[in-house]
């Protein structure tokens, strides 16, 4: 069976169409502690060996060697939300997805956590 591209488009916009959907923006407090070690950056291959040797050692903690303290940063970051019903409500079988996006800032690639109540 062969759908046309025209076909496949028209059925994913009505798909999409059936639907309301609320935007939101969830303001969140959030600390975070920072480690601060006493090491440059590697600027040349003899540095960054001598980096990994330091890191990869036996018996040897270099993290805690080069560790001078922490830091907390304090801040409010602003999460962009979006809830979608269907627009024909299915009131005996609800389900609820959880979309997350990645590393990217955008929402149009979700990863979903389908969970049902």
């Amino acid at each position: 069976m062969q759908f046309s591209t025209v076909t496949v488009l028209a059925v994913l916009a009505a798909t999409a169409s059936a639907k309301r959907c609320i935007n939101a923006t969830v303001p969140v407090n959030l600390p975070a502690r920072q480690a601060i070690f006493n090491l440059a950056v590697p600027q040349t291959n003899l540095e960054a060996t001598d980096f990994i040797l330091n890191m990869t050692q036996q018996g040897r903690n270099f993290t805690d060697v080069v560790l001078t303290g922490y830091n907390t940063t304090v801040g409010t970051y602003n999460i962009g939300t979006q809830f979608c019903m269907p627009s024909n409500d299915n009131n005996t079988n609800p389900t609820v997805q959880v979309l997350t996006h990645g590393i990217g800032s955008t929402r149009r690639k979700s990863m979903g956590i389908l969970a049902q109540q």
